[in-house]
């Protein structure tokens, strides 16, 4: 927390390591997720974005997924859209991020 008691200073909190400002973190209808994934092959590629993608129907059971495969000069690009069903279940699913 800010150590003055200045209206106009964003309070921030310190979390892992990581300053975050409150107020950016939660947000009303903030419910979709986009997860670029890159590497030199296909097959690799979609079987690190699947793991992404296990996780989060696993822990949340009506999420929705689009996923959109991209050739590119250097490799292939997925991007994974996750679509949750309120703001807490994103925010619950980033969390545990560095577990999956």
């Amino acid at each position: 927390m800010s150590e003055n008691n200045n209206t106009t200073e964003a309070d921030v909190c310190e979390a892992c390591g990581t300053i975050v400002e409150l107020g950016s973190v939660i947000e009303a209808g903030d419910t979709v997720l986009v997860l670029p994934f890159e590497g030199a092959d296909e097959a690799g590629v979609n079987k690190l974005a699947q793991k992404y993608i296990d996780a989060a129907k696993t822990r949340f059971e009506t999420v929705i997924v689009t996923q959109e495969n991209i050739a590119t000069e250097n490799g292939f690009t997925s991007k994974v859209t996750l679509e949750f069903d309120c703001t807490a279940e994103k925010l619950i699913f980033e969390m545990g991020l560095s577990a999956i």
